[in-house]
């Protein structure tokens, strides 16, 4: 039913993603989403029950788990997860107004023509809609705004180091005062680089634990990042509302 797809490669310092959810749902279910760092846009393409179809949001940096749920019928929606500085390239908007926010697309300050959806609704596949995205954007690049390098490469830092370098060591590497550097990432990305690093170390701590079944949550907790199994329990809870013991059983 979830499926993920790859950006045209002109496209893939913007977009980390597409994904797709396309199916039959026999019952009303209810999905987890995690938070990643990212921001998304989703074109939701099932009739409601209200007689509403085709809706577009913008799904702000998630700081907790929502649970999305779907209705009986046809799921059908596609996805644009943008890296965590991509979304920038769309809008001078400051990302972290939007922070754990869903909003209507057409509401807000995006370089988008608001035909975008009505276009993909009259497609017939995803992957159709998928390829009228990719050449749509490839078209506007030379329009599009540029993301700050600094906080480009500050992205990359965090991930690379699954989250375990200070805010302040970062600044020092982007050649940033702290300051300066903890406002500018927070307006870009939609969280502060310290939040930005619990994520990232919460999501390879997720991986980690469901590829390492047979060590004791202490040890995983130390091995990623953790002061103690304490600190990953509390953590994992505030984030996710889940406990590592879920991933490690």
């Amino acid at each position: 039913m979830y499926n993920e797809y790859p950006p045209d490669l002109r496209l893939q310092h913007l977009i980390e993603t597409y994904w797709v959810i396309e199916g039959i749902v026999d019952e009303a279910i209810s999905q987890r989403i995690m938070p990643d760092g990212c921001v998304d846009i989703i074109f939701d393409f099932q009739d409601k029950e209200d007689g509403r179809n085709s809706q577009a949001e913008l799904i702000g940096t998630m700081t907790r788990a929502i649970d999305v749920s779907y209705e009986m019928g046809v799921a059908t929606a596609l996805g644009i997860r943008f890296r965590p500085t991509g979304i920038s390239a769309l809008t001078k908007m400051p990302i972290d107004e939007i922070t754990n926010q869903n909003i209507a697309l057409p509401l807000t300050d995006l370089l988008l023509d608001n035909s975008l959806c009505e276009r993909l609704t009259e497609m017939k596949t995803m992957r159709q809609r998928m390829e009228y995205i990719n050449q749509y954007l490839i078209e506007r690049l030379p329009r599009l705004y540029v993301p700050e390098k600094q906080i480009q490469h500050a992205v990359a830092l965090i991930t690379e180091s699954s989250g375990l370098i200070p805010t302040r060591r970062i600044a020092e590497k982007v050649c940033m005062c702290e300051r300066n550097f903890e406002r500018k990432f927070k307006r870009i990305v939609g969280i502060s680089p310290k939040v930005f690093s619990n994520v990232i170390r919460f999501r390879d701590a997720r991986h980690y634990l469901k590829s390492h079944k047979e060590e004791s949550i202490y040890t995983a907790a130390i091995s990623c990042g953790y002061h103690d199994h304490s600190h990953m329990h509390k953590e994992f809870q505030r984030l996710g509302n889940i406990f590592p013991s879920d991933l490690n059983s």
